[in-house]
């Protein structure tokens, strides 16, 4: 379906329910949506950029060599197609995200007889998510705290220090979370 109307309605109800009816404030939800619009606007300036022989193909071209590259109608269209397709699918993943409980997601998960390994790396996932969430916000904390941001340089030192310290942390953290299934006899698969 090349209608991005049917797409953008989707968009625009998701986004009136989790606003509206889930309480999610717009300004907190439109943050939220700046991350995959970044991506999603790198994504659609290699999509809309062509390159042909044929000049007359162009709404706008540059010669390069004996070929030109430029922007044509196709393009355009296709674009607009990718982005209001993904940003439906942006929404519906938020929608869930921010509406449903993870147990409630799982339990509907081994209804509908999902792999188990799925299911646990799903789990698995979710839970370093917030490990990393919770290790960056420390160390940043504590790097404000010892004025790590007051300047440009200091802010790119500090950064390149967060990274580093952040991939050493959740290893350890992973590997505090073996120890911790090994002594709980984990035998390859969660209780939920």
């Amino acid at each position: 379906m090349r209608d991005y109307r049917f797409n953008l309605g989707i968009f625009l109800f998701l986004l009136l329910l989790t606003v509206g009816v889930a309480g999610i404030p717009l300004k907190k939800y439109i943050k939220l949506l700046c991350i995959p619009i970044a991506f999603l606007i790198i994504s659609l300036i290699t999509i809309l950029i062509s390159c042909s022989p044929k000049r007359e193909l162009f709404l706008w071209a540059l010669p390069l060599s004996k070929n030109y590259i430029g922007i044509t109608r196709e393009g355009i269209i296709t674009c607009r197609h990718v982005f209001f397709r993904a940003m439906a699918c942006v929404a519906s993943t938020y929608f869930m995200a921010l509406t449903i409980p993870m147990n409630q997601l799982i339990v509907v998960f081994k209804r509908f007889r999902l792999p188990k390994v799925f299911i646990e790396l799903l789990i698995l996932i979710y839970r370093f998510i917030f490990i990393f969430l919770e290790e960056c916000k420390e160390i940043h904390t504590a790097q404000e705290m010892r004025f790590g941001y007051n300047n440009r340089k200091n802010s790119y030192k500090s950064l390149s220090l967060l990274i580093r310290s952040l991939f050493v942390r959740v290893m350890q953290k992973h590997e505090e979370l073996i120890i911790s299934l090994e002594s709980k006899l984990y035998d390859g698969e969660f209780k939920m």
